[in-house]
């Protein structure tokens, strides 16, 4: 070994040593990833609900619609729509979603299953 090497030698050591110390006292506190979420699932529902968001609906009521309403695949107005259900067709209430455009239900039909604004659902 020659004597110009050895420097660069004990230098990238004490480099090495250094880092390893410092990562070792960052990585203790580091966040953890985020996990995907699948959007179109209900949110647990939150233990207090702004006025005039709460509702006299609950999971497993049957009731009808108001008017003409799109069968969404998603809780969104602008979504795709899985079928297009006439007034007064009944609709089994699964669970209750809240986002930007208001509350939504997850309901099943004779046929499908899908999302409808509360607005359109009759109240008892």
């Amino acid at each position: 070994m020659n004597t110009t090497s050895r420097p660069i030698s004990i230098a990238a050591t004490l480099l090495l040593g250094a880092t390893a110390l410092l990562l070792g006292a960052c990585g203790s506190d580091a966040p953890k990833p985020l996990t995907a979420r699948n959007v179109s699932a209900p949110l647990a529902p939150p233990q207090y609900l702004p006025p005039g968001l709460s509702t006299s609906l609950k999971q497993g009521d049957v009731v009808d619609l108001k008017a003409a309403t799109a069968l969404m695949l998603h809780p969104q107005g602008k979504g795709e729509v899985a079928e297009k259900l006439a007034p007064g067709t009944l609709v089994k209430l699964k669970a209750r979603t809240l986002n930007s455009e208001g509350p939504w239900w997850l309901v099943d039909t004779a046929t499908d299953a899908g999302w409808i604004p509360e607005a359109e659902l009759l109240r008892k």
